[in-house]
């Protein structure tokens, strides 16, 4: 009976050390647990913590302005006001849609009160909320003071709703120059100066689309602040605070003249063509036109789709800079190349040739400007008077490889380096591009064609202007830059061009102001050397000619250098040597020299 007894007494005993047992193993994987959570893997768990509670707001910084050599203001930042919705101030109960169709309803009611018509979709909305409801949702932008003014004073009826300020780009002159200063927009890549960062939330930050805009981004941009937001598990703001003050971009200063540039698109007249002036002495651009154009306000804060297609569809093209994406077989502007060219290769400039209105060799049959020829002239004659026959008896004397020499250079068929985008490198034709591309071998007759810039041969405005420039500045070949960030210009290459070469092509061309083609060019009181030039090019199977003119001045020191190309015209002397005259008399401050001239002799 005893040991009936004891029995369960040593049962309970038992159990006791069994429930203790088991209770020290939960607190030992307790503090096992707790030390590895709080311990050992406490830096990936608050890091974690951090990636759920913490968002980044990326808070974007004014954009850098844009100045003109003489200090005009070309692209500023004004203040402007949106209208903004903060989603969070207007939370429902309940499911996400309570929260849209509160939303949506406040902005119908906004739209109603303020008689402004709606802009953002209910998709918008939805979105929104979704994925950033803890930055602002705007719901108009650039709103005028009365709007303002209302909200302001209904503040307190309409909770969540903001004006917040926004920086714009404006461009104060409008649509001068907009080929070269471009367009800032949203979306799409960047080049600015923002760091590799990852951003949850981002606000409206413009970058360059075109331009100088997106040349320059990266000096333009400004620094991005960052904004941190504390928000809860439904990604609702709690606290905020600023970590990081956004920095303002740079200023850039042009190499751009103004009032040139105004006297260049004035002169162009909207008429499809292209304006380039430079200094030959550092590559400075000093103008830049080309037309038609837009005005690049269009697009702050974003253009509309009409507008877009509108432009888009122009079959004018005004997106198009002419200028430096435009390549058109050059003409008579290319024979100085070719001159230069024959006296590199032991060519007399003395020696007199026979015009006879018409150049029939190798089976040719190329006529000159003047219909009756020009009688017997040496290469300055044949410069002035822009004789045909003359360059393709030269150009077939001394070969293709030996104007392919020269034309490479001056810089044909490369770019310049200039510092806008989609730059042009127009085409210098070969014997092996011929062979590879049409199965035939290369002709005299070809060469005959290049030596007066017809044929194959491509250029651009902007590359007639820097080997012109070239010549003028006794073979130095400085960059064209339209920020001139270094004090002088970037000389690229010294071409073996001596004196005595470069003269009599120089002489010719200032007799071809004097007394030949490019008349039209004169100015007052300057000694002006220049060539004109007329290529014919088929548009839809009509017959129509690209019209050219280049002059620098003065010739005993060149300090500028102005190229006129239009799409459609008569001759380069007639149509575009007066536009470059107009540009020179604008920039020495003098008086084109106006008188009637011989029709005839204008037309090429």
């Amino acid at each position: 009976m005893q040991i009936e007894k004891e029995m369960p007494s040593m049962v309970r005993i038992w159990r006791i050390w069994a429930l203790m047992a088991i209770f020290l193993l939960g607190v030992t994987l307790l503090i096992w647990r707790l030390w590895n959570v709080q311990v050992r893997d406490s830096i990936r768990y608050g890091r974690a913590q951090s990636n759920q509670s913490l968002r980044l707001v990326e808070q974007p910084g004014l954009r850098g302005r844009i100045y003109d050599r003489n200090g005009i203001l070309l692209a500023d930042n004004r203040p402007a006001y949106a209208v903004a919705i903060y989603c969070e101030d207007i939370q429902q109960p309940g499911i996400w849609s309570n929260t849209i169709l509160a939303v949506d309803a406040l902005i119908d009611q906004l739209a109603q009160r303020l008689g402004l018509p709606r802009q953002i979709s209910r998709e918008a909305v939805v979105r929104h909320i979704h994925e950033s409801r803890p930055i602002p949702l705007i719901i108009w932008q650039d709103v005028d003071f009365r709007t303002v003014a209302y909200l302001s004073e209904w503040a307190e009826e309409l909770p969540g709703v903001e004006i917040i300020p926004i920086p714009r780009r404006i461009y104060p002159m409008g649509s001068m120059a907009a080929h070269v200063l471009g367009y800032v927009g949203f979306g799409g890549t960047t080049r600015g100066n923002q760091e590799p960062r990852r951003w949850n939330f981002r606000l409206p930050n413009p970058h360059g689309k075109s331009g100088i805009e997106w040349f320059y981004d990266h000096i333009l941009a400004g620094k991005s602040g960052e904004e941190v937001l504390l928000v809860d598990s439904r990604v609702y703001t709690r606290n905020r605070w600023i970590r990081r003050k956004a920095e303002p971009g740079n200023d850039l200063t042009l190499t751009l003249d103004v009032p040139l540039q105004r006297v260049a698109e004035a002169a162009l007249a909207n008429r499809p063509g292209a304006i380039v002036a430079l200094d030959p002495r550092s590559g400075d651009i000093l103008a830049m036109a080309s037309a038609p154009t837009y005005n690049p306000n269009a697009f702050i804060p974003s253009i509309t789709k009409s507008a877009w297609e509108t432009l888009l569809n122009d079959p004018q093209k005004p997106f198009f800079n002419r200028a430096i994406q435009g390549q058109y077989a050059p003409g008579s502007v290319f024979k100085p190349f070719v001159a230069l060219a024959a006296q590199e290769q032991g060519f007399d400039p003395n020696l007199l040739y026979e015009c006879t209105g018409v150049y029939t060799d190798y089976r040719c049959h190329l006529r000159c400007s003047n219909r009756y020829g020009h009688g017997e002239l040496d290469m300055r004659q044949a410069l002035m008077k822009s004789c045909n026959p003359y360059f393709c008896h030269m150009g077939t004397t001394i070969g293709i490889n030996a104007i392919l020499a020269t034309a490479q250079q001056a810089g044909f068929g490369t770019r310049t380096g200039l510092d806008l985008p989609d730059e042009k490198t127009g085409f210098m034709p070969t014997p092996e591009w011929k062979r590879t591309h049409f199965k035939t071998p290369w002709l005299p007759s070809d060469t005959a064609q290049c030596a007066i810039g017809q044929g194959a041969i491509l250029t651009t405005p902007l590359q007639i202007a820097h080997a012109i420039g070239i010549l003028a500045a006794g073979g130095s070949a400085y960059r064209p830059r339209l920020v001139a960030l270094g004090a002088t210009g970037e000389l690229v290459r010294q071409l073996p061009w001596p004196e005595n070469i470069r003269k009599p092509v120089i002489q010719g061309m200032e007799m071809a102001v004097l007394s030949g083609t490019g008349q039209t060019m004169q100015v007052e009181g300057i000694r002006v050397a220049g060539k004109t030039g007329t290529a014919e090019y088929q548009n839809n199977g009509v017959r129509e000619k690209h019209v050219w003119s280049v002059a620098f001045a003065p010739v005993e020191h060149p300090q500028i250098v102005v190229c006129a190309m239009l799409d459609n015209g008569i001759g380069g002397g007639r149509d575009a040597g007066p536009i470059v005259q107009k540009v020179l008399a604008a920039y020495f401050n003098k008086s084109a020299i106006k008188r009637p001239f011989d029709e005839e002799s204008l037309e090429d």
